[in-house]
């Protein structure tokens, strides 16, 4: 019994065809000096044998086999000589040669090899050519699949959820990156509509980008297939195709990062508050004495002390006094680890770098390479730094140079950060760090606050004198190497 399943007889002949031509293509690739000597041989042995044989049978016909084998590589002049050749040699080794219509006998041998050779060489050039084409083809495809096996590979191994869409908010492709953003099965976001997870998307995809191309980054909320929500950090750009624009998407979940600054801020906030309520508590309570001091020389005078304006000054004196309580907790120690001082001027950097650039400011730092972990808060000292980097940038506004540069130095100890700026220096330093000075930008509590945050490092911040300009300095103690809760802030991915 036939098998039903076997292959159709034309794809059957196809493929006969497909090997029979791979079977042709070495012919194709003979270099010219092989088929010269090949095409004259052959035509030495057709002539000898017609030579030979008897005068009345002629084998003028063998020829066309050399005219066809010379269209493997022959030029157009050279397949002329060529068929001149073999006219020539059928009429002399005819059964008649020479003889009366010997023009007409040439003219149509003639006609019939350059037919055939010119015919067949054209035929050979095209299937040259189609080789070479081919084989180009196939390096192409073999490259193009060579680039997406790659391209492959780099969105799977991605980190990042990386998605497209096609024209109707669909998701065509999806790595395993974003199944697990997503938390859905593999293959289970293929055919899914994007704004069910990503809502931020949603007016992009449906209204009329015809002729808009988009590169942007957001921010927004997605939404996981159980459910839950989660902070996205969104990247997408528009690729342009016949069928109208799609999209693709790489997402990050950027939800450990944000309770991370929130609660660095909220840290930051609650510091500084300290510091304003422990200023304010030191005013009050200083006016609190003055106020028992004033309140003790009146009780001196006969009579006054039955007053009941004097028992409410002495109200008022207790009450300021308790309200004067309220003291600056210094950051215990526990509070504090080893901060990779590199990492925190970078940082300090890429933040600061606009306030400098808004007045035409340089920013430069001089970290070297080694320096060792300080003691601190890594917010913390962010935050002093850029009160000193505010302040410079004021002073700086109508200087003529304006240049900012961090320098570090230390010995066994101890690590100097100085912040140098090229503007007009403090005029007053002794009181630079008093809070509430007349005259000063805002409250005055700037410095004040750095350098309560400072101490709270078990560090200590001061003016140093310069002969230009105007020079602040972050003394900060060694953190100790040996010490196990050592912060590895010296790499971005903690091992």
């Amino acid at each position: 019994m036939n098998d039903t399943r076997a292959t159709p007889p034309v794809q059957g002949e196809a493929k006969d065809r497909e090997v029979w031509a791979r079977f042709l293509d070495p012919l194709f690739n003979l270099d010219r000096r092989t088929i010269f000597f090949i095409v004259l041989t052959m035509i030495a042995c057709i002539a000898l044998a017609d030579w030979y044989v008897e005068r009345n049978l002629s084998l003028g016909v063998l020829y066309t086999f050399p005219i066809v084998f010379a269209a493997m590589g022959f030029r157009r002049i050279e397949m002329l000589v060529l068929v001149a050749v073999c006219t020539l040699l059928r009429e002399h080794l005819g059964p008649a040669p020479w003889e009366p219509d010997v023009q007409q006998r040439l003219f149509y041998t003639a006609i019939s090899y350059g037919g055939v050779g010119l015919l067949l060489r054209e035929i050979a050039r095209n299937r040259r050519l189609m080789l070479l084409h081919y084989q180009e083809l196939r390096e192409q495809i073999a490259r193009r699949r060579a680039a997406e096996a790659r391209f492959e590979a780099l969105v799977e191994s991605s980190p990042a959820a990386i998605i497209t869409l096609d024209p109707e908010g669909r998701v065509e492709l999806a790595n395993i990156a974003a199944e697990q953003v997503f938390a859905v099965e593999r293959g289970g976001l293929l055919g899914r509509t994007a704004a069910d997870y990503l809502p931020v998307l949603a007016d992009l995809i449906h209204q009329d980008a015809s002729g808009i191309v988009y590169r942007a980054t957001t921010t927004g909320v997605g939404r996981r297939a159980n459910g839950q929500t989660f902070h996205a950090y969104i990247w997408f750009s528009t690729l342009p195709s016949n069928n109208g624009n799609r999209l693709a998407v790489i997402v990050v979940d950027g939800s450990e990062d944000l309770r991370d600054w929130q609660e660095a801020s909220l840290q930051s906030i609650l510091r500084s508050t300290r510091v304003l309520v422990g200023s304010v508590s030191h005013e009050i309570r200083n006016l609190a004495a003055a106020i028992v001091m004033v309140h003790s020389n009146l009780g001196r005078i006969p009579g006054v002390s039955e007053s009941e304006d004097y028992s409410a000054l002495n109200t008022l004196a207790q009450g300021l006094a308790r309200l004067a309580t309220v003291e600056l907790n210094q950051a215990a120690e526990a509070d504090l680890a080893g901060v990779n001082l590199k990492r925190l001027v970078d940082e300090f950097c890429i933040i600061s770098a606009p306030s400098l650039e808004a007045i035409e400011g340089e920013l430069t730092q001089d970290i070297p390479a080694g320096t060792p972990l300080v003691l601190g808060d890594h917010q913390g000292l962010i935050q002093v730094l850029m009160n000193l980097s505010r302040n410079s940038v004021r002073a700086m506004e109508h200087s003529a140079t304006r240049r900012l540069m961090l320098r570090a130095n230390w010995d066994q100890t101890n690590v100097f950060l100085r912040l140098i700026d090229s503007g007009p220096g403090v005029l007053n330093p002794d009181m630079a760090f008093q809070p509430f000075q007349p005259g000063a930008d805002a409250s005055g509590l700037g410095l004040f606050v750095s350098r309560t945050i400072v101490r709270a490092c078990q560090g200590e911040l001061y003016h140093e004198q310069a002969p230009t300009g105007c020079t602040m300095v972050i003394k900060l103690k060694v953190y100790p190497q040996d010490d196990p809760a050592t912060e590895l802030n010296d790499t971005e991915v903690p091992t």
